[in-house]
């Protein structure tokens, strides 16, 4: 067995919390594209001191990914191995080794290996402002990683959706699962599709590819206790109907799934040897537990027989904690178990002093692991029994076997009450017969066994001793003392409570008046950092410890009044010009909490004062509205709770807007009455544009642009004469000018044509004409014609205002034809069509 856990430790922040949920509930933008490989070549395998050191080095000089946990990967077709993370750290580390504390944090991401080196980090978002790689469905909403399988050229990623239900670690509630999809090889995001199950179980533990079918393995949390459940489809696709192991056979309902063990991690892995399946996990039928251990099984739906101890992870020693095993199958030697674990911290310091600490750790195991003969194994021990104290412990005592090796004893507990399947390891190992059992929940019944330990091997358990744990409350902490930061922080400390590894701590804010207090984190470890408090005002705070006889009464409650330091100057400001005319500024973010305000000023038009500030929420501004070239100066401050700090050093950029190089197309004119509607196209179509136009009947040979500029892809030119012909184009403009022209188009605006008319003989050799409205503000004139006599039209010298009309003083017997048109003071339309009358 090879170890490559590094076991560094710091002295020095909240580090991420989805650690703390697997102990305690007990769409494509990166950094760069991802690499493609020129040809396809498979990953080899790769022993665990070097994957160890990839990661180690990746991370203190990629300047992209500095540590995340679940740690899972996939082999993609070309080759690659994409390792899948969910709480990461992204960014750069410092020269001492310690992350920053505005290191960019997000939920989930990917990392990708090609030939043997680490070399690129994926995520959403921009490199300025990144987000998770699965994007959070709604606010207070998030993704966590489980494992992932290809079908076809598509990569499918199971993930698990949680929602927060507080600030705290704790804080998080199972809503669902769903599967992320990605197009190869470029890992381009083509979907997020709810899977139909609920929240008992998160899917996603392990894909185990076996015969004609795909195994999916999930953990439910049950109290501090978790359970493996598994699930398939058919063939490889993970979006085939899933059928559940209800421990007599397969269904298509999720409620009828079986638990096949307890003391699985979130994470586990599952891999097929031979014809046997083993099962690896972190011990977690034992709270805080550094061991890894295996269970086997004929068939992947179980029985599992074990559990196998295979490793102690030596960074628990250093005060971490271990959790999330995962096996590597296509990376691993022949004959070996290739394992990942993920190491945390309860010190919320830690993460950031030392970025090493937040990193997988990599270790290979022989297997199938080699088989003591029994009968060389020394005998167990006898008469065992288990009795409950008023203390809360089992006294254990057993009979010692007769041997004549030095022989020790390990005990092992099983806690019937929480369903736990398998016998887990407690304590050390012990020379007398007898031992105190601690850490029990009171009434609770226990099995407990012991084996013997010689340098032969380890016997067979012995057989089990039952027992019901009787115990109390613990005593309240004591030594609880509170101590202000300087960014709205308090820190508070308490004295260890024995056999409590679990606290709660309340809080209230007296200056606003509160009179009850409220749970704001519950913690393993007896120091806390609270943050986000207002600035001036004065907190009490009050610790209850958490055993397995229930909660302590609260401790003496302590107070302390939050102070903020306002910020320093913002660091790192860059101004670059853009060629839409725009300038983008960045700089270094001071984390969170933190808002900006961006001023400038215009340099050439010799303003002296900045102007009004700009709110920004992140460190990113994007200045508009410039003056072509014209340089302008910026400055950026930082604003906390505790007020606006100085400004950072200032910046100077040109605006220079670009000519636009698009040419609008599609250009359509639509005349109307002394105007002309003009549409057209264009990929900006909310840009600016100028119209130019020519009188063709006048003889103008130029064109001219219209006074007014148009935003958007239509204009109306109006006071155009009617009846002469006009050509239009259209062309992009910015501050720096006009772009080129589009294709031209003609028209003619023309005075609406009256309809309607009718002609009615009235006698006395009149006739009463009428018509329909052409019009607001237009008037009529009248043409008429004898065709009796053979005449041509002729006007009637007078205009008619009104829509009807009476001819008069017409030759009797004689035919007649008329028409109107309308007019208005410059120009008539075309006549209507003509009507005729024979006059009485």
């Amino acid at each position: 067995m090879t170890n490559s856990a590094t076991g560094r430790r710091a002295t020095g922040g909240r580090p991420p919390a989805r650690w703390l949920l697997a102990l305690h509930t007990a769409v494509l933008l990166a950094v760069g594209p991802a690499v493609v490989p020129d040809r396809p070549g498979d990953e080899p395998s790769i022993s665990a001191d070097r994957l160890t050191a990839l990661f180690d080095r990746y991370g203190d000089t990629s300047g992209q990914w500095s540590g995340g946990d679940r740690t899972a990967s996939v082999t993609l077709p070309d080759g690659r191995t994409l390792w899948l993370f969910s709480d990461t750290f992204l960014g750069p580390m410092q020269p001492d080794g310690s992350r920053p504390r505005t290191a960019p944090f997000i939920h989930n991401s990917a990392v990708v290996q090609q030939d043997g080196e680490l070399r690129q980090t994926v995520h959403g978002g921009s490199a300025w402002r990144p987000a998770s790689l699965v994007p959070p469905p709604a606010a207070a909403q998030f993704y966590w990683i489980g494992d992932a399988t290809v079908a076809g050229q598509s990569l499918q990623v199971l993930v698990n959706r949680y929602r927060r239900t507080g600030s705290e670690p704790l804080d998080h509630a199972l809503l669902g699962t769903a599967l992320a999809t990605f197009a190869l090889p470029a890992l381009t995001p083509t979907g997020l599709r709810p899977l139909p199950v609920g929240s008992r179980i998160s899917w996603g533990s392990e894909v185990l590819h076996d015969g004609h079918h795909t195994y999916v393995y999930g953990t439910e949390a049950a109290g501090e206790a978790r359970f493996a459940h598994v699930a398939r489809v058919a063939g490889d696709d993970l979006t085939a109907p899933w059928e559940f192991w209800t421990d007599a056979g397969w269904s298509p309902s999720e409620d009828r799934s079986a638990r096949l063990l307890s003391g699985v991690g979130t994470a586990y892995g599952v891999q097929r040897v031979g014809a046997r399946y083993v099962l690896v996990t972190q011990q977690n039928n034992l709270i805080f537990s550094p061991d890894l251990v295996a269970y086997t099984a004929h068939s992947p739906t179980g029985p599992f027989e074990g559990p196998d101890y295979l490793y102690r992870a030596p960074e628990n020693e250093a005060g971490h904690i271990v959790y999330d095993a995962d096996l590597h199958p296509d990376l691993a030697r022949p004959g070996r178990l290739l394992i990942s674990y993920n190491v945390n911290d309860l010190d919320d310091d830690v993460t950031y002093a030392d970025a090493g600490v937040y990193r997988p750790r990599f270790l290979e195991v022989a297997w199938p692991r080699r088989r003591s003969d029994p009968g060389d194994l020394p005998p167990p021990p006898a008469d065992l029994t288990a009795v409950a104290d008023a203390g809360g412990h089992a006294r254990l005592a057993w009979r010692a076997p007769g041997a004549d090796d030095e022989l020790r004893y390990q005990v092992h507990r099983r806690d019937v009450t929480a369903g736990q399947t398998h016998f887990v390891r407690v304590g050390e190992l012990v020379t007398d017969p007898g031992y105190s059992a601690d850490f029990l929940v009171n009434g609770h019944d226990y099995e407990f066994r012991v084996t013997t330990v010689s340098g032969r091997g380890e016997s067979r358990p012995s057989a089990a001793a039952r027992m019901t744990a009787r115990v109390p409350p613990p005593p309240p902490p004591g030594g609880v003392r509170a101590v202000a930061g300087v960014a709205g922080d308090v820190m508070l400390h308490w004295d260890p409570v024995p056999f409590v590894q679990l606290f709660r701590v309340e809080q209230r804010n007296l200056t606003t008046g509160e009179r009850s207090r409220s749970l704001v984190l519950t913690h393993t470890g007896t120091s806390a950092s609270f943050g986000s408090l207002r600035h001036g005002e004065t907190y009490e705070f009050t610790v209850v410890a958490v055993g397995g006889g229930g909660d302590s009464p609260p401790s003496v409650p302590v107070r302390a009044t939050a102070f903020v330091a306002p910020p320093p100057a913002p660091s790192g400001l860059t101004a670059a010009p853009r060629p839409d005319g725009t300038i983008a500024l960045t700089w270094t973010t001071l984390g969170p909490g933190v808002s900006y305000q961006v001023q400038r000023r215009d340099v050439t038009a010799g303003e002296r004062r900045l102007g009004r500030p700009s709110p920004e929420g992140g460190a990113e501004h994007t200045a508009r509205y410039l003056t072509h070239d014209h340089e302008y100066e910026f400055t950026v401050t930082a604003v906390n709770s505790g007020g606006a700090g100085p400004m950072s050093a200032p910046v100077r950029a040109r605006a220079r807007y670009t000519p636009p190089t698009m040419t609008p197309t599609g250009l359509r004119a639509e005349p109307g009455p002394g105007s002309v509607e003009l549409t057209w196209r264009s990929a900006n179509p909310g840009g600016w544009y100028e119209v130019y136009r020519r009188d063709l009947t006048a003889g103008q040979r130029d064109f001219t642009a219209e006074e007014v500029r148009v935003n958007g892809t239509g204009a109306t030119v109006i006071q155009l004469r009617n009846g002469h012909e006009y050509e239009f184009a259209v062309a992009a403009v910015n501050e720096a000018g006009a772009g080129p022209l589009s294709e031209p188009v003609r028209a003619t605006p023309q005075l609406p044509t009256p309809t309607g008319l009718t002609a009615t003989a009235m006698g006395n050799g009149e006739v009463r004409l009428s018509w329909r409205s052409a019009g607001p503000s237009l008037f009529y004139r009248l043409y008429l014609r004898d065709t009796t006599r053979g005449e041509t039209w002729r006007p009637d010298p007078y205009p008619v205002q009104d829509t009807s009309h009476t001819a008069v003083l017409l030759t009797r017997g004689h035919r007649y034809e008329f028409r109107v048109v309308a007019a208005d003071g410059t120009a008539e339309s075309r006549p209507s069509h003509p009507v005729a009358v024979d006059v009485r």
